[in-house]
């Protein structure tokens, strides 16, 4: 017996085969790979905070003597929001106060167009609440809005 093997072949064995790559398993772990990759980007993103920083106004000019407004304070990173001395937590009751005082105003007398929500922010205030200032103030119906700035008057010399 010459040359190689007469003896009977085992069941489901194979003479050298060699094993196939699976591509479908392989597909399915690069795109849960390439999901994690994203929603961790975006989330990076999404939780950037613009640098924000209130510029000191050397050529500031006088506010107009005229108008009369509501001034909105962002305190303490945005966690508090103060109108007239009074702190707000939602939104949506700084729109119903922006709306209220510009009625009263309105009421006097005061023509819409002198009418102006003033946004007075601390200087690290985050911008997503200055934001949805802006917002609360434009759903109110005052598209007249203005920030303060730090004025320096020894610059101004």
């Amino acid at each position: 017996m010459a040359g190689g093997s007469t003896g009977a072949q085992i069941p489901g064995e194979e003479d050298d085969v060699e094993p196939e790559f699976q591509v479908a398993p392989m597909v399915d772990v690069l795109l849960v790979l390439l999901l994690f990759f994203m929603a961790t980007a975006t989330t990076d993103i999404v939780a950037q905070v613009a640098d924000l920083v209130l510029p000191k106004a050397h050529d500031a000019q006088d506010k107009d003597k005229d108008a009369k407004q509501i001034t909105v304070n962002i305190e303490k990173l945005g966690q508090k929001i103060q109108i007239r001395g009074i702190y707000y937590d939602s939104m949506k009751d700084i729109t119903e106060q922006i709306k209220n005082e510009k009625a009263l105003m309105l009421a006097a007398g005061i023509p819409p167009d002198k009418f102006r929500v003033l946004v007075r922010a601390d200087q690290k205030a985050p911008f997503g609440v200055v934001s949805d200032v802006l917002e609360a103030a434009s759903k109110a119906g005052c598209p007249n809005v203005t920030f303060s700035v730090n004025f320096d008057k020894k610059k101004k010399e």
